[in-house]
């Protein structure tokens, strides 16, 4: 279809940036100045991460630079590549049966915690339980029981299939601590974990440095090179910058607007994509805005955004533009796919015309303040007033606003979303009718019968059904996606060695990537 650019639409886009928007998240690609420049130290590796740590709560731990704190003390069950591929870790294998409500685990044999007691069968299933007691754990593994037979198995089984429960396993939501430690309700002092680090609290300052000491009786220390970690907490962008430009540190989450000037300092990169910014059309039945009811409004909607002046202008060349949700080389990702709403203003308004809306609909669009998408808003709003829709900002605030955003009474919500190197927990939050960013609980026949197909199988079975799930979500314009967003992990060469981010969600490098 003809492509005819909207006068003036670049000039609206470039009159501020979204470039801090997505620092913290994020295929991932090493530029190519990020060739070492000379040895790299071992002792002392010392990293900016951009708020403070949760504390030490299996149940409260966090993803992305946050979560290195926890990567260091704890093992979780199993390790898992940018693309979800699971790995050993304190479970060495693993079978699915029972039409996948089954996991059973096969426990490394030797580990210890830092305590001395062992990291078994009965300590796996401790960890287990308590995440499952837990609020947040209700989300992954509610209604699972886990059983531990003997010290060198666990059996989680669940009320329904649950094909990816091992990618939850290999996160955070895996992490295994001390069953005293776990019943000690000493849980914000000193953590008793296996991993490759031992937190040295005597030399920390909660809430601005975190120091770790390398645990020589990890099973995988050959991994983790240096003797020391030591994690500086530095909230503000500017001084992160400031300090990697003076060598205080050797590596941090940075944002597009600091690039050149990191470049220039003789810095180097890591890019990483793991999250996608576009709308959520979320009203698809129509019940809010009957028009939004009807695909060709939905696909009208698609066309109506310039992605490639989006990408330059609004993410000063940090984003790529897309058609779809899920990250590059996942499974449910389709690598030839031709973008069938490419921007055109003529035909996005024929299809209005044709639903018989030429003269469009309002709808309301949330915005919570503080969030930093200010810069998209305006471009958001001008693009549907191309197709006489008229869109009008809603402002969140307070400490309800996430959940005023998800409570269902917005038709269209832009906010950047995650895409992981498992499609399947893509699938699991933003699709499927118990999905939180499914907010108008929405069900389809099709989605629903696609979607058991990739609970119940594995391998080329599942990635063929989320592919056809993929192609069904792009015809029926369930999202308007724009672009995917890059983030940065920014280093010294001098200082540290890496090559890509291994990380599941492309929020920040893994621990073992650092050499």
């Amino acid at each position: 279809m003809a492509v005819r650019r909207r006068r003036g639409f670049a000039a609206l886009v470039g009159i501020v940036s979204l470039a801090g928007v997505l620092a913290a998240n994020g295929c991932t690609s090493a530029d190519s100045s990020s060739a070492a420049k000379g040895g790299t130290a071992k002792d002392d590796l010392v990293l900016g991460i951009e708020k403070d740590i949760p504390g030490w709560d299996l149940a409260k731990l966090l993803p992305g630079s946050v979560g290195w704190a926890s990567r260091a003390v704890y093992d979780s069950i199993f390790n898992c590549d940018e693309n979800g591929r699971i790995q050993p870790n304190i479970a060495q294998s693993y079978e699915f049966t029972d039409n996948n409500t089954k996991l059973t685990l096969h426990i490394r044999p030797g580990m210890k915690f830092t305590d001395g007691t062992p990291v078994d069968g009965a300590a796996v299933k401790a960890s287990l339980e308590y995440l499952v007691k837990s609020p947040g754990g209700q989300s992954f593994l509610g209604g699972a029981k886990v059983a531990s037979p003997d010290a060198s198995t666990v059996v989680v089984t669940t009320p329904k299939p649950k094909s990816f429960l091992t990618t939850y396993l290999c996160q955070a939501t895996g992490a295994v601590a001390s069953a005293e430690y776990l019943k000690s309700g000493k849980l914000d002092q000193a953590p008793v974990g296996s991993g490759p680090y031992v937190y040295d609290r005597s030399a920390s300052t909660p809430g601005s440095v975190y120091v770790f000491t390398k645990n020589p009786d990890n099973w995988d220390a050959a991994h983790y090179p240096y003797r020391k970690i030591t994690l500086k907490v530095l909230t503000d962008l500017t001084a992160r910058v400031n300090a990697l430009k003076t060598g205080q540190i050797a590596g941090a989450i940075t944002d597009a607007s600091a690039q050149k000037q990191l470049k220039s300092s003789g810095m180097s990169r890591i890019v990483q994509q793991g999250q996608w910014a576009g709308l959520l059309i979320t009203d698809r039945k129509g019940k809010i805005v009957p028009a939004l009811g009807d695909v060709r409004v939905r696909r009208a909607v698609n066309m109506a955004f310039d992605k490639a002046a989006i990408a330059q202008k609004l993410y000063q060349g940090e984003a790529e533009p897309t058609a779809q949700i899920f990250r590059k080389n996942s499974a449910a990702w389709i690598p030839d796919l031709k973008d069938p709403y490419g921007y055109d203003i003529a035909a996005a308004r024929k299809l209005m015309a044709d639903a018989g809306y030429a003269d469009g609909f309002s709808v309301k669009i949330p915005y919570i303040a503080g969030s930093g998408l200010d810069a998209a808003m305006p471009v958001l709003i001008q693009s549907l007033k191309e197709l006489n829709i008229k869109a009008e900002q809603a402002t969140l605030t307070g400490p309800n606003a996430l959940l005023d955003l998800l409570s269902g009474k917005f038709p269209i919500i832009f906010w950047p979303l995650g895409n992981h190197g498992d499609s399947r927990l893509t699938f699991d939050g933003a699709v499927t009718p118990t999905a939180v960013w499914n907010t108008s609980k929405v069900t389809d026949p099709k989605i629903d019968r696609l979607w058991s197909t990739i609970l119940t199988t594995q391998g080329d079975a599942s990635a063929a059904a989320q592919q056809d799930l993929n192609r069904y979500l792009i015809d029926q314009a369930w999202f308007a996606p724009w672009v995917y967003v890059n983030s940065f992990f920014s280093y010294n060469p001098d200082k540290l060695r890496i090559t890509k981010s291994t990380d599941l969600n492309q929020l920040a490098p893994q621990l073992s990537d650092f050499q």
